[in-house]
């Protein structure tokens, strides 16, 4: 079991540096509108296509410095889930996990997805390929934050 006690979701740098390039053009746009819009007429119209150019432009480049745009390493210890990134290491208890849903988007493909919940946080582990260790986690993870029971073997009647 010890194989399956750490987990790497891995990021392309190309995808942050996309939406920060694309932000920036949308800002750029907003800003010349805003020029435009001072110096010729029809004020109201270019003011309002700018600053929500602006306001996109700005959503994009904020959500590529977001958590989930880089590399993170999940570690899951005797006592919590502990996250690794490059610049950064947090511990989430167990007792902080609110909801665990495993994701199987087709049954035909070998892609799993792993949903853990922390109040209004989410995190989301991709399993290409690797049914067992996914399943190993959710496992793990049921049985840490109590929602999991093992079945009675026994042959028990109620009466």
């Amino acid at each position: 079991m010890e194989q399956y006690l750490e987990h790497t979701v891995k990021k392309r740098k190309a995808t942050r540096v996309g939406y920060r390039t694309v932000g920036f053009v949308f800002m750029a746009i907003g800003g010349l509108l805003i020029w435009w819009s001072i110096a010729g007429g029809a004020k109201i119209i270019k003011a309002a296509i700018a600053i929500a150019a602006i306001g996109y432009g700005y959503t994009l480049v904020k959500s590529s410095f977001r958590k989930s745009a880089f590399d993170s390493t999940y570690v899951f210890e005797e006592n919590g889930m502990r996250i690794k990134q490059v610049k950064r290491e947090i511990v989430i208890p167990y007792e902080k996990i609110t909801n665990i849903n495993l994701v199987i988007p087709d049954p035909e493909m070998p892609y799993y997805l792993l949903k853990i919940d922390r109040g209004s946080e989410n995190f989301v582990l991709p399993f290409m390929g690797k049914r067992d260790k996914c399943d190993a986690i959710y496992e793990l993870l049921l049985k840490k934050v109590g929602i999991y029971e093992e079945e009675n073997s026994g042959n028990t009647e109620v009466e």
